[in-house]
This record gives C-alpha cells, sequence and structure tokens, in this order.
C-alpha cells in the first residue's frame, strides 16, 4: 500500500510529472516493502509460484526435501534479480551472467565448492566454461518446468518462448493427443518428439519448442546437472544430447551455445521483459495498439544502455503508464 509520501504526491497531483514519479520509482525501490515487487514479478514472470505445486519424487530426488531445496532456489532466483534491480546491472545478464546467490546446500547441489557458504544466499562467480549462469541455469526455472518425475523438453521450450523469446506458441490442436499412441520402437524423448513432429498440425510449433527444450536437457527435473539419463534402477544409461537447429538455422551443441544464441537476440528478450513489465505495472494485457508505446521505452532503454533499474524506471515514466485508465 502507498506510505504518506507518496498519498501526499498524489494529493498535490504531482505523480503526473515523470521526474517526481521518477523520485518516487527510485525512493520506493530502496525501501524494504520493494521486496514485494521482486518477489511477485519472479512468481508472475517466471513462474516461481509453481514451485512446490508438484513435489519431485523422494525416492529419485531424496536431496530435495531433506535440504528444503526449494526455498534455496526460490531465494537464488529472487537474490539475482535483487542484484540486477539495485545495482542496475545490464538486462543482457539474465541470460548470461556468470555469477548467482548460492547457500551452502545449493552450491552442493550444483557441484560447486561451499566451504565459506553458510545458510543465507551469497554471491558465488561460476568458473569458466559453466553450464550455470542466468536464468536457464537456476534450478528454480528447471524444476518449475518439469513435472517432478522427469524432465520434458517440450515444457522448457515453451517456457523459454513464453518468457525469454516473447513469442508464445499456438495451443495445441484439439483433436491431436500430448504423443502419438504407437511410440512402440521409440528409445528416447528425442525420438518421440521426432515421431510427435511427423504430425502436420504440430510440427510447426514443435520445430519451434522441441530444440529450444532439449538444450536443457543436461539438468534433470530438479535442475541438477546430468551428462547421462537414468534407467529404472537410478544407473547411468544413455547419454543426453543437447544438441539442436533453431527453425532459423542456428544450431548449437548444448545450452552454453544457446546463451550465446540468445544473447545475439538480446533485443528480442528486452522487449519480452519490457512487455511483461508494462502487463505487472497496468495489471492488464497489451495489445497491438500499444506496440508504439512499447517501442518508445525500448528505444530510450538502448539510448541509456540501460539496466533493470532504468527499465523500471522508463516503464512507470511512459505515457502508457501515466497515462492508461
Amino acid at each position: 500500500m502507498p506510505d504518506q509520501e507518496l498519498l501526499d504526491a498524489a494529493e498535490m497531483g504531482t505523480l503526473l510529472e515523470p521526474i517526481e514519479v521518477k523520485y518516487q520509482v527510485l525512493r520506493m525501490l530502496r525501501a524494504p516493502r520493494a521486496e514485494a515487487f521482486v518477489a511477485n514479478f519472479t512468481d508472475g514472470w517466471l513462474g516461481l509460484y509453481k514451485l512446490g505445486n508438484l513435489t519431485p519424487d523422494p525416492k529419485k530426488y531424496e536431496a530435495y526435501s531433506v535440504y528444503d531445496l526449494e526455498d534455496s532456489f526460490r531465494e537464488e532466483t529472487q537474490a539475482f534479480f535483487r542484484c540486477l534491480l539495485m545495482e542496475n546491472r545490464n538486462v543482457e545478464e539474465f541470460l548470461n551472467a556468470g555469477y548467482s546467490f548460492l547457500d551452502r546446500n545449493l552450491a552442493k547441489h550444483y557441484g560447486i565448492a561451499y566451504a565459506d557458504l553458510g545458510d543465507e544466499p551469497r554471491m558465488v562467480q561460476f568458473p569458466e566454461g559453466s553450464f550455470r549462469g542466468g536464468l536457464l541455469g537456476q534450478a528454480s526455472i528447471l524444476t518449475v518446468t518439469a513435472n517432478g518425475v522427469d524432465t520434458s523438453p517440450v515444457v522448457r521450450g515453451v517456457w523459454i518462448l513464453e518468457n525469454i523469446l516473447g513469442t508464445p506458441p499456438s495451443p495445441p490442436p484439439p483433436d491431436v493427443p500430448a504423443l502419438e499412441p504407437d511410440i512402440r520402437g521409440a528409445t528416447s524423448i528425442r525420438d518421440q518428439l521426432s515421431k510427435h513432429r511427423d504430425i502436420a498440425t504440430c510440427n510447426e510449433c514443435h520445430r519451434k519448442m522441441d530444440p529450444l527444450g532439449f538444450a536443457l536437457e543436461n539438468f534433470d527435473a530438479v535442475g541438477a546437472f546430468r551428462e547421462f539419463y537414468s534407467d529404472g534402477e537410478g544407473k547411468p544409461s544413455t547419454p543426453v544430447d543437447a544438441s539442436g537447429k533453431l527453425p532459423s538455422g542456428e544450431a548449437f551443441g548444448d545450452m552454453r551455445e544457446l546463451k550465446e544464441i540468445l544473447v545475439d537476440r538480446r533485443e528480442q528478450f528486452e522487449r519480452c521483459l519490457t512487455e511483461k513489465l508494462l502487463m505487472y505495472a497496468l495489471g492488464r494485457e497489451l495489445s497491438f495498439s500499444d506496440r508504439p508505446q512499447v517501442n518508445t521505452i525500448l528505444d530510450e532503454l538502448e539510448r541509456r544502455d540501460g539496466g533493470l533499474q532504468d527499465l523500471v524506471e522508463i516503464v512507470l515514466t511512459s505515457d502508457i503508464f501515466l497515462g492508461d485508465p
């Protein structure tokens, strides 16, 4: 709720002035109650509210419950977002940051030395060539895009399209099952999805979703790194193939190379993030008529070579926000 200073500014009418809005935005971001924005926006944009909805299989992922990793997962992503916001770091770091915020248990889960870590998340720099770094290497994201038992390249691919690239796929045709009934002879998830793409009405979307999801297959259903799939007894079996080729023709060998492609498309990510922030700020979906305003915000962000705090400020001083009914 607004504090007294904000109510006074509203009463005087100064909240219609961009310079006053900028002052109030920066003031409120430094206040303790800004934590509500960090929690609520990451819940909505990244789907963190789903953590805990599907408890991972305790037999396969015992550490998840033993070390209460759900809280560690959420705290990592919130601390990462908070750092970009408060330090006004470039939004590109959502894609390729070489660091994150780990506590002792999460560092152990990631296979990282953790002797000097405790119960509270601290900034940790990842070694060169690490698969971690950025949102796509965070266990919170990798867990909410799984079902608690297995990974799904389709679900993870859809998540990237919706939340990183801003190009959600069309809903599946109502008369097509999730996977065709006859998958005899399919020996891997790649085989199953390859057969699924043989259905003409499914091919167009799956050629966009599946490669993105395959890039994350080096992470299991709770975000632990793996080089092999496990058999029914939990023993390593088939090697993970995290390679793929996008409809645009760009190929990658694993998630590290996919992240390089996404960084090259950072303008697309910036548009997606801007739209997510605007929807949060306005409390409504955007329409085609909002596109010029979105373009204006992005132009200003580029002019500043801005960070996340800049983007929040630009959104909240924009004509679309100040003039939206």
